[in-house]
């Protein structure tokens, strides 16, 4: 069985909201992230020597990775729990941070936006999980104000880091954020078993539709504004994505460990 969800709690302890508030700063890059790098294309482009044509797939594997990652938290947390998966993922990012920031071709520079996309969907959900399993209404507040804090000023700091340093910095500025939250809130936030049997639930098939059909959607909609909504591309790749979508509803209706 897995270990029970921690109830929420009326008055938190001053750890708790400290190791939150480290979640939120992980959260708050993985979104910022996305807001920077946009903002340096151009840069990036010319200093690696990216053709326009892959350039933008930078954003689009970060966003691809990002969103077939948030689904998945529910199950994440059940298995390695809050604490455990935010302190992986957190890790992860900040490693692939500073793959991104070493990348000196745009193979590289694509394989680390992948993983960092992909743990980087998980911290912003898994801030939401520990608003409603450890905090009152106040936390999510604080929640939203770091949601909405982080694309509202991630164009400005993107062209400032850019302009005053030089594009690798877009991902070092990640590093010591990432090792402070990494280190600090494994002794902050409550603790709780990992329960790696959940594992064993996981429906594979449900997991690479859900994978077909949002990779699809996102991709469609980044070829529609170069070949039309009614090119051949997008349209198969639209019908592709409803067809994944309509096939992994019946999955999950029928499923008795539904991955969502």
């Amino acid at each position: 069985m897995s270990a029970p969800a921690a109830a929420p709690q009326d008055t938190p302890g001053v750890t708790i909201w400290l190791g939150f508030i480290l979640m939120c700063v992980g959260m708050f890059m993985a979104i910022l992230d996305i807001q920077v790098v946009a903002t340096s294309l151009p840069t990036i482009q010319e200093a690696l020597g990216i053709s326009p044509e892959a350039m933008s797939w930078i954003q689009t594997a970060y966003l691809i990775a990002e969103i077939i990652a948030i689904p998945l938290t529910g199950l994440l947390t059940r298995v390695f729990s809050l604490r455990w998966l935010f302190v992986g993922a957190v890790s992860m990012f900040t490693l692939a941070s500073l793959g991104c920031a070493l990348s000196g071709s745009f193979h590289m520079l694509l394989a680390f936006r992948v993983v960092q996309g992909f743990f980087g969907g998980l911290l912003i959900p898994v801030v939401f999980s520990a608003v409603f399993l450890l905090f009152p209404a106040l936390a999510t507040t604080i929640g939203g104000v770091v949601a909405v804090l982080a694309p509202t000023i991630g164009p400005v700091v993107g062209g400032f880091i850019t302009n005053t340093w030089s594009w690798p910095w877009l991902f070092l500025i990640n590093i010591a954020p990432g090792i402070i939250a990494a280190t600090a809130t494994p002794a902050l936030l409550p603790r709780q078993r990992m329960n790696l049997l959940e594992l064993d639930k996981l429906d594979l098939l449900a997991l690479l539709l859900l994978a077909v059909s949002l990779a699809s959607l996102e991709l469609g909609l980044k070829e529609a504004p170069k070949g039309g909504w009614l090119s051949s591309n997008c349209i198969a790749l639209l019908v592709l994505s409803a067809s994944c979508l309509t096939l992994l509803i019946q999955r999950l209706l029928v499923s008795a460990h539904p991955i969502l």
